[in-house]
């Protein structure tokens, strides 16, 4: 244990204290999302993939890392005396984050600006109250599979896994995530850290009444510095079976929530698996009023509709619950189509999300197209005379913009 692991002795009071940010170990998804989005490079996977840490050598407190993660693992901090700021090999080993240092019995006060107290990101303003980390990966809870069925054609394999937490509360918002633990063990002999998932389905159930949630889960199965990979989590899902039992984290997620506001527009923006949280809100929505004064604007993208999950249910919803704009990349003999192109191409539906107040707007998917629906957000902006400088962070400020990429 280093001597910034120690509580400050009294004779410790003049020592100078410094911030550092880090990654908390035991609410990290292993995502990735945090490490993409830092332009310098500070954060960083250990060679065996199975933990993140931020080097504070090359921190700069850009913050561009505290928008897309879902647990708010990177929401973590730290007072160290100066000199002695943990190491990225130290983190590398932690399964949980080190105690606050205490002087005279209290701990050295934080000194966050508003980005880092999370005084710059919040949940839509009308949206419910979530129940966060009821069970933790210390004291998991135990559901059973109901169903696991592939929903996809071709060499995408995407599952819809149904979780029953039978007697088990498990008080789940629209928008939030479970964490799952996979049984076995790590390259170190350690148990599996838990992996996120989004909530396919609406807090009254998969089917109403029932405590059964939705996963959507693609089977993981890639090159690793060439050499075969095949997802941890995500290949432990889609091999289970109905009465299996999956240990469960959560529920997960204080942000991207779905308004309740009756009057409120959204607009949905999503990739692959990004669809999840989508159809939990549109389940909702549905339950809630199937023609909803403003109906929800759905911008889908995939290779082919039969590598898209949920393809012939979405469109055969009706259009004064759900308009749904499919990008598609691969069919054969059509130019290819992203969901930033398309945003263009319906730019009058994005002006009135993006001019209406009570306009909410939500992406979910491949962090490679995080940047890119931006650009296009801010491109309509433009077009239809709207205030378009610093969008992001204003959007962010205000609750009208989530995001979760990955």
């Amino acid at each position: 244990m280093t001597a910034a692991n120690q509580p400050a002795s009294d004779s410790a009071t003049a020592t100078e204290y410094v911030k550092q940010h880090l990654i908390d170990p035991e609410t990290c998804a292993r995502c990735g999302s945090c490490e993409i989005a830092c332009a310098e490079g500070a954060i960083q996977m250990s060679e065996d993939g199975q933990y993140f840490g931020i080097d504070p050598e090359l921190c700069i407190g850009e913050h561009e890392c505290l928008y897309g993660c879902s647990t708010d693992a990177i929401n973590a901090w730290r007072m160290v005396p100066a000199g002695q700021k943990y190491s990225l090999e130290e983190q590398f080993t932690w399964e949980e984050l080190p105690a606050e240092i205490e002087v005279d019995g209290h701990a050295v006060p934080l000194d966050l600006d508003a980005e880092e107290a999370g005084a710059c990101t919040s949940a839509p303003a009308s949206a419910s109250a979530p129940t966060t980390f009821l069970y933790t990966q210390h004291e998991p809870v135990t559901a059973r599979i109901t169903s696991n069925t592939r929903v996809t054609a071709g060499e995408t394999d995407i599952h819809h896994i149904v979780l029953d937490f039978g007697d088990e509360p498990f008080p789940w918002l629209e928008g939030q995530n479970v964490g799952v633990l996979p049984e076995g063990l790590d390259p170190h002999g350690h148990p599996h850290h838990m992996r996120a998932y989004s909530i396919a389905s609406d807090r009254g159930g998969e089917s109403a009444g029932t405590r059964q949630l939705a996963l959507t889960v693609k089977r993981v199965i890639d090159e690793w510095e060439g050499q075969p990979y095949q997802g941890v989590a995500s290949n432990f899902l889609c091999d289970l079976q109905a009465g299996e039992a999956v240990r469960c984290i959560g529920p997960i997620g204080e942000r991207f929530l779905m308004p309740q506001d009756p009057a409120s527009r959204i607009l949905m923006i999503c990739t692959g698996t990004g669809i999840a949280p989508m159809r939990g809100f549109i389940q909702r929505q549905q339950r809630l009023d199937a023609n909803p004064a403003h109906p929800m604007q759905l911008f889908y993208g995939g290779r082919t509709p039969e590598e898209m999950a949920y393809y012939e249910e979405l469109t055969a919803l009706p259009a004064s619950l759900l308009s749904t704009h499919l990008a598609l990349s691969r069919v054969a003999g059509k130019p290819k189509c992203y969901v930033q192109d398309l945003l263009l191409q319906q730019a009058e539906r994005v002006a009135e999300v993006l001019r209406d107040d009570n306009g909410y707007i939500f992406i979910c998917g491949l962090i490679d197209m995080e940047q890119s629906v931006m650009h296009a957000l801010g491109e309509v902006a433009k077009l239809y005379g709207l205030d378009h400088e610093n969008l992001h962070h204003r959007l962010l400020q205000a609750g009208r913009l989530q995001i979760e990429t990955y």
